[in-house]
């Protein structure tokens, strides 16, 4: 089994709904730019992986990783 990428999206801080999986972090990621875009300030968004042998790891997404990439 490869290494699997979701994401849990929770709305109002209380519902939260995986989406996914993707192929890749890039891709994952590139989703999670434009939901985050879109989310309330109460919202949140955590990464998953699923890996090889199936172990679950969630994490959350440093703030920083928001910040538009054109920013001097």
């Amino acid at each position: 089994m490869e290494k699997k990428h979701y994401l849990i999206v929770v709305e109002d801080g209380i519902e939260p709904s995986p989406l996914g999986y993707f192929e890749t972090e890039d891709e994952r990621d590139a989703v999670a730019k434009e939901i985050r875009a879109a989310q309330d300030e109460d919202d949140c968004l955590f990464w998953a992986d699923i890996d090889e042998k199936g172990a679950l790891t969630v994490g959350s997404y440093v703030a920083g990783f928001f910040l538009d990439d054109q920013i001097s």
